[in-house]
C-alpha cells in the first residue's frame, strides 16, 4: 500500500478531504460543510489535468492517488472522491492502495436512485468516461437487475458551466437536444453523474417532466458520510478553516469557484500534487 495511514476515526473531528478533477466537486463540499460545520475541509481541485472525462483510466488512477496521498499529508482522516470519473474507474485503485476510509459519489447516488424510483426506469447523464465505463449501469443491475437504466453522455454540459453560460440560450438548446428523449422512456428518477451538472438544474428543469426526481449527489454522499462519523453534536467553538489546493489557477477561477460553492473561496493554494 502506499501510504498505510490507518484511520479507526477515533478522531472525533476527523478532518475530510475533498478531491475533484477541477471545480465541480465544491458543489458536494458546499452539502458537506452544511452538513458537517465542525468538520475541516481539505479540498483539491486536479484543475491542471482538467476533465478527467477525456483522460485514460490509468492517468485518473494516478492523479488520483496523487491527490489522495497530497490529502493524508495534509491531515486528511478520510477521503471523498467528488468526481464521477475517477469514482467510476479508479476507485478499486485507490481502495487498494490506501488502507484510510475514501467514499465515492457514484454508489450513494445509486443506493438514494433506487430507493426513489417507482417505474424502475433509471437515467444517468455524465461525461464519456462515466457513461462509458458503464459502471452505473453494472452497479445498478448487480443491486436489482430488474431496472431499467438509460445512459446519456452529455459532453458539452461541463464546458457550458466552465464558461459561465448556464442561463444562456446556448444551454438550454444543448439540454434539450440531449434530454428531450427522456420524456419519452418512462424515467422517474434522474442522476446527475457529474459534479459540474447542479449549476444545470434549472435548464435540465425546464427540459424534463416535473415528475421526474432528480437524485442531489451532495445529499447522497453526506448521508455516507453520517453513516461513517456520525453526527458530531459537540460544540467546538472556533470554527475550522477549510483549506482549499488546486495544482494550477486556471482561467476565470475565482469565478467558477464561488460560483460552485455557493460563496466566496478565500485562501487558495497552487500546488503540485505528489
Amino acid at each position: 500500500k502506499i501510504n498505510m495511514k490507518s484511520t479507526s476515526l477515533t478522531n472525533t473531528m476527523p478532518t475530510i478531504g475533498v478531491f475533484d478533477s477541477g471545480l465541480g466537486g465544491l458543489t458536494i463540499l458546499k452539502q458537506l460543510q452544511q452538513d458537517f460545520p465542525r468538520n475541516k475541509f481539505l479540498y483539491c481541485g486536479d484543475t491542471a489535468h482538467l476533465p478527467y472525462g477525456t483522460k485514460s483510466q490509468e492517468s485518473i488512477e494516478k492523479f488520483s492517488s496523487n491527490m489522495v496521498n497530497f490529502l493524508i499529508s495534509k491531515g486528511a482522516d478520510i477521503i471523498i472522491v467528488a468526481c464521477h470519473s475517477a469514482s467510476s474507474v479508479a476507485i478499486d485503485y485507490l481502495n487498494t492502495n490506501f488502507s484510510i476510509p475514501i467514499i465515492e459519489v457514484i454508489t450513494p447516488s445509486i443506493n438514494s436512485a433506487i430507493e426513489e424510483t417507482k417505474t424502475n426506469q433509471i437515467c444517468v447523464i455524465g461525461t464519456h468516461t462515466t457513461i462509458n465505463s458503464k459502471t452505473y449501469s453494472n452497479k445498478i443491475k448487480s443491486i436489482n437487475n430488474d431496472l431499467i437504466v438509460h445512459e446519456i453522455n452529455c459532453p458539452l454540459f461541463v464546458p457550458i458551466v466552465e464558461e459561465g453560460l448556464e442561463n444562456h440560450n446556448i444551454s438550454y438548446m444543448t439540454t434539450k437536444l440531449y434530454l428531450e428523449s427522456i420524456n419519452s422512456l418512462g424515467v422517474d428518477t434522474l442522476i446527475l453523474g457529474c459534479t459540474h451538472y447542479p449549476i444545470l438544474i434549472d435548464m435540465i428543469n425546464r427540459v424534463i417532466d416535473n415528475n421526474i426526481f432528480i437524485v442531489d449527489t451532495g445529499v447522497s454522499v453526506s448521508k455516507d458520510l453520517k453513516n461513517i462519523i456520525g453526527i458530531n453534536s459537540q460544540s467546538n467553538n472556533c470554527m475550522p478553516k477549510h483549506e482549499y489546493y488546486v495544482s494550477d489557477m486556471p482561467y476565470r477561477f475565482h469565478e467558477l469557484a464561488s460560483k460552485f460553492l455557493d460563496q466566496k473561496v478565500g485562501d487558495v493554494r497552487c500546488v503540485e500534487f505528489k
